[in-house]
């Protein structure tokens, strides 16, 4: 697991230094590529024998790609890492979620509520759990706080967190020649 998090922090810390280095401050209409880091809590909804947690934290790193020129709708591919704890077992375990996501802005704003859907795979225990997740937020500028509900077979869960985008969301207003 040590090894897990070393190289998903030597990927983020390149991946940090590149967008920084390519990043065209001037230019940011021809810019539909951006990264994201979220931290996030999770509340699980149901509890069983094998999903019986009180609380969950962690964090997620993705790519995030501007799909049209109105700059509404947004795909994501996103990983990270989650510790869900038993406080009155004293028990916890580690949950790998990968998922795919869309979102969709309301308007083209700094200030932008949005709607997401991210089917995944969460991986718990050595074992592999679909998930659906429904996300609801506001984001302004660089930064995003949101709320959401991930489904899974094994339990449910509520997950609230804050993110932050290495670059501001692309302009609507994109000067193509066409």
């Amino acid at each position: 697991m040590k090894k897990i998090i070393y190289w998903f922090l030597v990927l983020f810390y390149f991946l940090s230094n590149f967008e920084s280095i390519a990043q065209n401050k001037q230019n940011k209409y021809y810019k539909p590529i951006r990264f994201s880091f979220d931290g996030f809590a999770k509340i699980p909804m149901s509890s069983n024998e094998t999903f019986d947690y009180d609380i969950g934290y962690g964090g997620t790193f993705g790519i995030v790609y501007t799909l049209n020129k109105a700059a509404s709708l947004e795909l994501s591919l996103k990983s990270g890492y989650a510790l869900l704890n038993n406080t009155t077992n004293n028990t916890s375990t580690s949950l790998i979620p990968i998922s795919l996501g869309i979102d969709y802005y309301f308007f083209d704003e700094d200030f932008s509520p949005y709607i997401g859907l991210s089917p995944g795979i969460n991986i718990m225990e050595s074992k592999s759990e679909i998930s659906l997740s429904g996300e609801i937020g506001v984001s302004y500028k660089q930064m995003k706080i949101y709320a959401g509900y991930n489904y899974m077979e094994i339990g449910t869960t509520l997950q609230i967190g804050i993110g932050y985008f290495f670059r501001q969301r692309p302009c609507g207003c994109f000067p193509f020649i066409e």
